[in-house]
């Protein structure tokens, strides 16, 4: 009896730790298409997936929704959904996973089951069972956790990311004058890349080409923001790694590693759903 006891207050602490570590987040992005599917909202998964999120408390947005602002100043405040497909040959199982700015699962479901055999319905039916742990959770956002997501494996804090995202402040790329382009004494180090395209250490913007598009790196203070040519928002965020030439590239919806080569070419490599190995080079323009 007493085991059953310690059993049972166990499970109810460890469920009780995981609602306070997801209270920290706000936001919760859910991609058009998950990697279980053929199609954008296949079986309107994804569109369910955003409304039991909405359901249980949780501020859900689609991937090509505009952000909030307070989401764009900070990424950590966000946490990427997936939906994890185990199912068999009668059984449909699903497993839901919320990831981090940092790419670290933070919080994964039971598996979801459903032995119905039309798809769109046995899809409907797992996943509302996988949901029922995300509702035992009673999950509320506490705005006093934001600035302190949970450490990456490496044991960089995570917070390392939170303002890369989106961070398109104004006065980064107004004309400065001579005086004003070193750094001051109070900000962070800047990063100095070995860009043979680059005399001075404290320019803070980079810029590249890709297939008759523009594109430049803005300097933050753990890395870069990564943007289009004429876009407010950046697409990605390359965070320092050790080495000041290296450095972790993070999108909305992939993960890898980017450098920049002998020529001062940005090379960003990572995989791809089908896990091959994808190589994309921004060469580095001659006005810079």
């Amino acid at each position: 009896m007493k085991n059953i006891i310690f059993i049972l207050t166990f499970f109810i602490g460890t469920v009780s730790m995981l609602a306070q570590d997801l209270d920290q987040y706000k936001y919760v992005i859910v991609p058009e298409e998950f990697e279980l599917s053929k199609e954008k909202n296949q079986y309107q998964l994804n569109a369910l997936t955003k409304f039991l999120f909405e359901k249980y408390g949780f501020e859900a947005l689609m991937r090509n929704e505009e952000k909030p602002a307070d989401l764009l100043e900070n990424y950590c405040l966000g946490l990427a959904a997936k939906v994890k497909d185990n199912s068999g040959l009668f059984v449909t199982k699903l497993v839901v996973q919320l990831e981090d700015c940092r790419g670290n699962i933070v919080f994964e479901t039971k598996e979801g089951r459903s032995r119905i055999k039309e798809f769109k319905a046995a899809h409907h039916e797992a996943l509302r069972d996988a949901f029922s742990d995300i509702e035992e959770l009673n999950y509320e956002f506490n705005p006093g956790e934001v600035s302190a997501p949970a450490p990456s494996s490496d044991g960089q804090p995570a917070v390392t990311e939170n303002a890369e995202i989106a961070q398109a402040e104004p006065e980064t790329r107004a004309p400065e004058a001579s005086d004003d382009v070193k750094t001051p004494v109070t900000a962070p180090a800047e990063v100095v890349v070995e860009n043979p395209m680059i005399d001075n250490a404290s320019v803070k913007e980079l810029n590249f080409e890709k297939d008759g598009s523009a594109y430049f790196l803005e300097k933050s203070n753990s890395g870069y923001s990564f943007f289009q040519e004429n876009s407010e928002e950046p697409f990605a965020v390359l965070v320092k790694s050790g080495n000041d030439d290296s450095f972790i590239y993070k999108s909305l919806t992939r993960q890898g590693v980017a450098f920049f080569d002998e020529g001062g070419n940005l090379v960003v490599e990572y995989l791809n759903q089908e896990n091959n190995s994808v190589k994309q080079v921004y060469k580095a323009s001659a006005n810079q």
